[in-house]
C-alpha cells in the first residue's frame, strides 16, 4: 500500500509514523512549507517529500491523510473523491458545515471510502461504555474538557480554525453524539475575550430525553477531562485524555487495556478498511462527522445571536 500525508504538522507526523508502523510500502509527504515535509521524511522509513499536490495526486496513492488546518478543507477531499482515492481527514472537518457541503454532496454521487479523525471513538473504554449504555436509560451527562491554548498560529484564529471551541470542543460534542445521541442545543454561553470564545458552557437535550451539559475552556493551567454519564442503573465516568473508564457502578465491568497508541490504532483501522473494503472498521466517516459539525455550528450560532 502507498499512502500520502498532506500537512506535516503534529497530526501529519502522527499519521505518517502510524502508517510506517503498519509497514506500508511508501509514504509520500506534502506540505506548503517544504522544510516540514523534508524533516518528517528524515524521521520516517519509506517516506519521501513531493514538490506539489499535482505530483502527489498524479501518483494516485492508495490512501490520503488530510492533516491541513480546518480553513483549508474541502478542495483536496473533492479531488480525492473525483480520483476515487480513499481519504482520512482530521477533525474538525472545517470551520463550519457549510464550508464542506460540497464534499457531502460529492460523496453521495461517488461513495469513496473515507474517515474522520475522531479518535476517541476507537478507545476500548469508549466502546465499552457505549455497549453498556445501549440498553440503559440515560438521565444526563455532565462533562468538561479544559486545558491550555495550543501554540500553532492558526489555532486561535476564527477564520482559520473556527476558534478554539470549534477546533477542540468538537471532541466533546462527538462523544455526546456517539454515547447517547443529541437531539438539540438548548442553551449556550461563552466568555470571548477579543471576540474569540475561549470558555463555553453548553446545555443539550439528548436523544433519549435526558439532558447533557459540558464546559470547554482553553484558559486552564493543565488539561483536565471528565465525562460522567448518569443512568437509572448507575454511573459511568470516563476520565483524562485517554478517557479511562474510572468508575462503573452499573455492572462494574471494565475494558481490556489498549494494545497500541490511539492514533496508531485509528490509522491502522482506516488502512485495513482500505485494503479489505470493510467499512465497519470506520467508526466516523465524513457524513457522521458532518452531523457533529452541524451540532457545533448550532452552538456557535446560539452564542452569536445571544
Amino acid at each position: 500500500m502507498r499512502v500520502a500525508v498532506v500537512g506535516c504538522g503534529r497530526m501529519g507526523r502522527e499519521r505518517a509514523r502510524a502508517a510506517g508502523a503498519c509497514s506500508v510500502e511508501a509514504i509520500r509527504l506534502f506540505d506548503e512549507d517544504r522544510s516540514r515535509a523534508e524533516s518528517l521524511a528524515s524521521e520516517c522509513a519509506r517516506a519521501t517529500p513531493v514538490p506539489d499536490l499535482a505530483t502527489l495526486l498524479h501518483e494516485k496513492p492508495d490512501a490520503i491523510f488530510i492533516c491541513t488546518p480546518p480553513f483549508c478543507r474541502g478542495e483536496l477531499e473533492n479531488r480525492a473523491i473525483d480520483l476515487g482515492i480513499p481519504f482520512l481527514v482530521e477533525k474538525p472537518i472545517g470551520i463550519s458545515a457549510n464550508q464542506v457541503q460540497t464534499v457531502v454532496d460529492r460523496l453521495r454521487q461517488r461513495d469513496v471510502l473515507n474517515a474522520v479523525g475522531y479518535m476517541n471513538r476507537y478507545r476500548n473504554s469508549v466502546a465499552h461504555a457505549r455497549a453498556i449504555l445501549q440498553s440503559r436509560n440515560i438521565i444526563g451527562i455532565t462533562a468538561h474538557w479544559v486545558g491550555k491554548k495550543y501554540g500553532v498560529p492558526w489555532w486561535a484564529v476564527r477564520e482559520q480554525s473556527g476558534g478554539p471551541f470549534n477546533e477542540q470542543a468538537t471532541h466533546l460534542m462527538d462523544l455526546f453524539r456517539y454515547l447517547s445521541g443529541v437531539k438539540e442545543t438548548l442553551h449556550a454561553a461563552a466568555y470571548a475575550p477579543n471576540g474569540v470564545e475561549t470558555t463555553v458552557v453548553v446545555m443539550l437535550r439528548l436523544s433519549g430525553g435526558g439532558l447533557g451539559t459540558f464546559l470547554y475552556s482553553c484558559e486552564a493551567k493543565d488539561k483536565d477531562i471528565l465525562v460522567s454519564i448518569e443512568t437509572t442503573d448507575g454511573v459511568l465516568d470516563l476520565r483524562g485524555w485517554d478517557l479511562e473508564l474510572a468508575r462503573n457502578t452499573i455492572d462494574e465491568s471494565y475494558p481490556e487495556p489498549e494494545s497500541k497508541p490511539i492514533f496508531e490504532k485509528e490509522t491502522h483501522a482506516f488502512l485495513q478498511a482500505v485494503s479489505t473494503e470493510d467499512r465497519t472498521l470506520i467508526l466516523s466517516d465524513f457524513a457522521e462527522a458532518y452531523k457533529t459539525q452541524a451540532a457545533m455550528d448550532s452552538v456557535t450560532k446560539m452564542i452569536s445571536s445571544g
